[in-house]
């Protein structure tokens, strides 16, 4: 004879289905993104970079970025897809990797945004001071968000009914404010990364129409636009779902997962040069050559009424001084 459920347990177990079932889709999307990309864009980085003799530190960055995402990424297939539910410390322990590997993958972006906006400045030290106190802030934001928050592996919350696969779910005193504050740390420099690039290519571009710059403008608005909504869309689940809920951090795999695939792409882009528009015939007269994205090379303008040295990205010109060293920042 069939028993009726309670609704103290009917109400909170068609709640969890549920939020496991988003989160779940979530992640599938979101490791599908990572690794479909991977495919796509595999024969282009075999091409520009390990075809290519023109390594830097930031080739060496986009490698770490790149694979470190991709193997990183797969104790979370046992995090969210495995049946564990006997051993309650493993599923606590992955998904404190999970915090960890976001943490660590965000810094190596991070680091990989800096060199390249420090780039675009011509080596300015009043902008690297700048992107490195907001980078050590967000870092710093990060690790208090990690030290002072109860770990995950310290917590338990008792359900009334049985789950096959992992519980991660958070609690209010874990997320506000400490992990939403260290997510809102990172878009505060996604932020200052977009404003510092927008108003160097807008005040460059007169001067080089076209080329790189349009790159730059281009690929930083969309990986901009793209983080913002799903850094709020995260926040906002740390801050809005109940507490208990699993709901709490469901587009973190997400957002890291864009975060990575979206760099990996600003990079590959700079290489790329069939992504540049065709100039027209009257800029020619700005530069002559063939354009290169693996320089930065910083010179003075040919404009006497504006003096400004000028960070370009270009392996010939016109007006290049003869006494100009042709060294520069390799940004891709």
């Amino acid at each position: 004879m069939l028993t009726s459920v309670p609704e103290s347990v009917l109400a909170p177990a068609a709640y969890w289905a549920s939020a496991i079932r988003a989160n779940n889709y979530l992640t599938v999307a979101a490791l599908t993104i990572l690794y479909y990309d991977f495919s796509l864009t595999l024969f282009a980085e075999i091409e520009y970079f390990w075809r290519s003799a023109n390594w830097s530190i930031i080739s060496l960055l986009y490698a770490i970025n790149r694979y470190y995402g991709l193997i990183g990424s797969i104790p979370l297939f046992f995090e969210y897809f495995g049946t564990p539910s006997q051993h309650v410390s493993l599923c606590r322990q992955l998904q404190t990797y999970h915090q960890a590997f976001a943490i660590v993958t965000q810094a190596i972006v991070a680091i990989m945004l800096v060199l390249r906006t420090y780039a675009l400045y011509d080596r300015s030290r009043r902008i690297l001071a700048l992107l490195i106190i907001t980078h050590v802030g967000g870092a710093v934001a990060c690790l208090i968000a990690m030290v002072t928050s109860k770990s995950p592996a310290d917590t338990h919350i008792p359900l009334p009914f049985t789950y096959s696969g992992c519980d991660l779910s958070l609690t209010n005193a874990q997320c506000v404010p400490n992990l939403s504050f260290a997510w809102l740390a990172m878009l505060w420099f996604d932020t200052t990364i977009f404003t510092l690039t927008l108003v160097q290519a807008i005040r460059m571009r007169r001067y080089f129409p076209g080329g790189i710059l349009e790159v730059l403008i281009r690929d930083g608005t969309v990986y901009y636009g793209i983080m913002v909504a799903s850094n709020v869309s995260n926040i906002t689940t740390f801050l809005v779902t109940p507490s208990g809920s699993n709901l709490k951090g469901m587009e973190t795999t997400l957002t890291n997962v864009l975060s990575t695939t979206l760099t990996s792409r600003l990079i590959l882009n700079l290489r790329d040069s069939s992504l540049r528009r065709t100039r027209r015939a009257d800029e020619n007269h700005l530069t002559t050559g063939a354009w290169n994205s693996t320089a930065v090379q910083a010179t003075t303008s040919c404009v006497a009424s504006n003096p400004l040295t000028l960070t370009y990205i270009d392996t010939q010109t016109a007006y290049m001084p003869t006494e100009v060293p042709r060294e520069g920042l390799a940004i891709a």
